[in-house]
C-alpha cells in the first residue's frame, strides 16, 4: 500500500455552498443531504473553509435568515490534498490533524476546485478491499 493515491478513494463531488448562503439553507444542505461538513466555496468555485455541524450549533441564536456562511466559516483549519497526493500521506495528515475527511482539490497550479472528499471510512473500506483481493490472489 506504498503507491496508492488518494484518487482510488475518494468520493466524486462534495456538498458545498457559497460564502453568501444563509445559514438557514446551510442547514437545510445539511439535513437534507445528512451530513456534518459543507463545503463553503467562493465566487471562483475555490475552496475557502468549511461548515461543520459543530460551527453551526454554536451559531445558535443567530438569524439564520440573515446570518450567511461567511459569518461563521471555518477558514484556519482547512485540510487538503490533491487526487495525486500518496494515500499515507493523507492518512498521516488526518492523523496530524485529527480530522476523519479532507476535502480533495484540483492539481491545477493555483486552484482549489473542490474534486471531493477523503474520509477515514473511505481509507477502511479500500484497506479492506485490498486485503480480500490479496487473500484471494
Amino acid at each position: 500500500m506504498n503507491r496508492e493515491r488518494v484518487a482510488q478513494c475518494i468520493r466524486r463531488g462534495a456538498i458545498t455552498c457559497n460564502e453568501e448562503t444563509t445559514l438557514h439553507f446551510v442547514a437545510q444542505i445539511m439535513v437534507v443531504n445528512r451530513i456534518r461538513y459543507c463545503v463553503v466555496l467562493n465566487n471562483n468555485r475555490e475552496v475557502v473553509g468549511f461548515i461543520s455541524s459543530d460551527t453551526m450549533i454554536n451559531a445558535f441564536g443567530k438569524d439564520f435568515g440573515t446570518a450567511k456562511a461567511k459569518d461563521i466559516i471555518t477558514r484556519d483549519s482547512i485540510t487538503t490534498v490533491t487526487l495525486s497526493t500518496p494515500l499515507r500521506d493523507a492518512v498521516t495528515l488526518m492523523s496530524r490533524e485529527g480530522v476523519e475527511h479532507l476535502i480533495v482539490v484540483s492539481d491545477k497550479a493555483g486552484s482549489r476546485a473542490v474534486i471531493g472528499m477523503l474520509f477515514a471510512s473511505d481509507i477502511i473500506a479500500y484497506m479492506a478491499e485490498e486485503q480480500e483481493q490479496g487473500a484471494v490472489s
